[in-house]
């Protein structure tokens, strides 16, 4: 017998072994996919960029791959209405939308990922105004467990589509989304270092008065890099290429990999490290369009959790979150980021009912996480803090019901379309519970 083939996440950190890898060029192919593995009763997963940290996408039986559902099926310029399938990058489409004149309302610092997952686990950016991927969203095609697809709205199965909007997959097959677009606009940016401790004491006054507001501190530190975007009619000023190649290539990436790549074979150089990482923070200021303001080269593959907390929640959270890294026997360089939402009315956003703020942590490729993701998840939770689905946390489906006020309705829309768990794998099972085939 042939030995099944690898996959792996963009971090490494899930691997898996399906018995049958289906790379659909079409919708036809990808129904004709699920009602094969329906017929011989295989669950079937989808991955589109692979950029969860989780294992959603893992699964020993059918395994689906839909990057080449990257089509632009519809784009209306005057309304800012888009088509598109679900397997397409932020990447690709930022640069599709604007040739068109239009641009994601908001969007994070990776454009990596595929829609439809950024999509199904509550992918966001930062800014007040703005709420995560899913509030944009606002039509499906959704393929069934039998391979049927049918497209629903707030008026066509409106409850599915309420929904699938924040779904992990579990309510089947996203092949097509339909997006509400905006005009394109630039950015002014200032990226600049400051005292932590102003930051988070001006935090609400900033989140009030910039579109977009966040910020990075290594974890222990003293200092912040903040990042204060505003919206504006300025002409393009961009950095200069070789600013931009020292600054985000060879200082954020190539040097930083190398700084993580010493630490995690010397631990003991931590705190000289950690400082030529603070020093070299600078200041920026440059005017761009959106999605090179909102977007950041990621070249080091790292591990990563993030809770959402309540917006006023975040001051104390980040201050308790750095005392807790300076008790760490293994201290962590790798920047702790924090962003601010708005509410949104998906039952499984992470911003769901609630103004929100992110910690989201991360450690380098192959670094021991289990103490310092630990730690954050309590303190997190002891303000009420929901994980990032896309990112790692060990929480079950007992403990999540009680953070969604309509985790319910989402279990009712969940037996309604998949009543098997034909969509579903064990990490499913374990953070929405089981439905067995």
């Amino acid at each position: 017998m042939a030995k099944r083939p690898h996959v792996s996440n963009w971090a490494r950190n899930q691997r898996f072994r399906p018995i049958e890898i289906a790379r659909p060029s079409s919708e036809d192919e990808l129904g004709a996919t699920i009602a094969a593995a329906a017929a011989t009763n295989q669950r079937v997963r989808v991955m589109g960029a692979g950029h969860s940290f989780t294992a959603a996408a893992a699964t020993d039986d059918t395994h689906v791959t839909i990057h080449d559902l990257d089509q632009i099926h519809h784009l209306d310029s005057e309304s800012g209405s888009v088509t598109v399938g679900a397997g397409i990058t932020i990447r690709a489409l930022n640069r599709v939308l604007d040739s068109h004149g239009l641009a994601l309302a908001n969007m994070g610092d990776i454009d990596k990922q595929s829609l439809a997952g950024a999509i199904s686990t509550s992918t966001h950016g930062t800014g007040l105004a703005f709420t995560g991927f899913g509030g944009q969203v606002t039509g499906l095609r959704l393929v069934d467990p039998l391979g049927e697809s049918r497209d629903i709205d707030a008026h066509n199965h409106s409850e599915i589509f309420a929904n699938a909007r924040v779904s992990l997959g579990a309510l089947g097959v996203i092949s097509r989304v339909t997006l509400q677009t905006v005009p394109s606009f630039r950015l002014h940016a200032i990226e600049q270092s400051e005292p932590l401790e102003d930051v988070l004491t001006s935090w609400q006054e900033r989140v009030d008065t910039v579109d977009h507001f966040e910020f990075f501190m290594l974890p222990g530190s003293q200092n912040a890099m903040t990042k204060t975007n505003h919206r504006t009619d300025e002409p393009r000023a961009p950095l200069s290429r070789v600013g931009y190649v020292r600054d985000k290539i060879l200082l954020e990436n190539i040097g930083f990999d190398v700084l993580c790549r010493l630490v995690r074979r010397w631990p003991g150089l931590v705190s000289k490290v950690s400082k030529v990482i603070d020093a070299s923070g600078g200041h920026r200021e440059y005017t761009d369009r959106s999605f090179d303001v909102f977007t950041t080269p990621r070249m080091v593959k790292f591990y990563e959790t993030e809770w959402s907390l309540p917006l006023d929640a975040i001051p104390d959270a980040v201050r308790e979150v750095n005392a807790m890294a300076r008790s760490l026997a293994a201290p962590i360089i790798f920047p702790i980021e924090v962003r601010a939402t708005a509410s949104d009315d998906v039952p499984l956003s992470t911003a769901h009912g609630r103004e929100s703020g992110y910690i989201a942590a991360h450690v380098y490729q192959g670094t021991s996480h289990d103490e310092y993701f630990a730690n954050i998840a309590s303190i997190a939770r002891a303000h009420g803090g929901r994980p990032h689905w896309g990112k790692l946390h060990n929480e079950t489906a007992e403990s999540l019901a009680a953070l969604y006020p309509d985790w319910h309705r989402f279990q009712a829309a969940r037996s309604a379309a998949d009543p098997e768990g034909r969509f579903s794998n064990a990490y499913l099972d374990r953070v929405l519970g089981s439905l067995s085939l």
